[in-house]
């Protein structure tokens, strides 16, 4: 399988990511049996423990990754790179835009009627409104990086 620099970056972002937020978002998921200030603590916990993470994991194999590739990575991205990146960008925009949407109908609704909405509540999670838009966000980013493969593995 010949892959292109480029197409080589986003599958270690894709990995990655996969990874440290799936495990964040099923230990997230977990703390909904915990007390409530000892699940908040935890919660805060997770969080930073995923971003220092994805930091570092991005950091070490992207730098990996542009050592072991330097031409290719010193050069820009050409047409179909930004082509890619551009199809990529509007199926993570909708994703993040109807999860955006989701989470102010739910915030919506806790004002108008919050015993209505309690009646419905599926997850005992601290912070359940951030992590919406924060699963959000890592889906709509997990999109974008499947279409920009897709659209390379469909061009070979």
């Amino acid at each position: 399988m010949n892959m292109s620099f480029r197409e080589k970056s986003i599958w270690i972002s894709l990995i990655s990511t996969l990874l440290i937020f799936g495990d964040y978002f099923l230990n997230i998921i977990a703390l909904g049996n915990l007390p409530e200030q000892v699940a908040k603590t935890a919660a805060l916990e997770l969080s930073i423990r995923a971003f220092v993470l994805i930091i570092i994991v991005e950091i070490i194999f992207q730098s990996m990754l542009a050592v072991s590739n330097r031409k290719a990575a010193k050069l820009g991205a050409d047409e179909r790179d930004k082509l890619y990146e551009y199809k990529g960008n509007n199926f993570g925009h909708t994703v993040l835009v109807i999860g955006v949407l989701m989470t102010l109908g739910r915030m919506v609704s806790l004002e108008i009627s919050p015993e209505f909405i309690e009646q419905f509540k599926v997850l005992d999670i601290p912070f359940l409104t951030a992590h919406i838009l924060l699963f959000s966000f890592i889906l709509s980013e997990v999109v974008r990086f499947s279409a920009q493969l897709y659209y390379y593995r469909s061009s070979h």
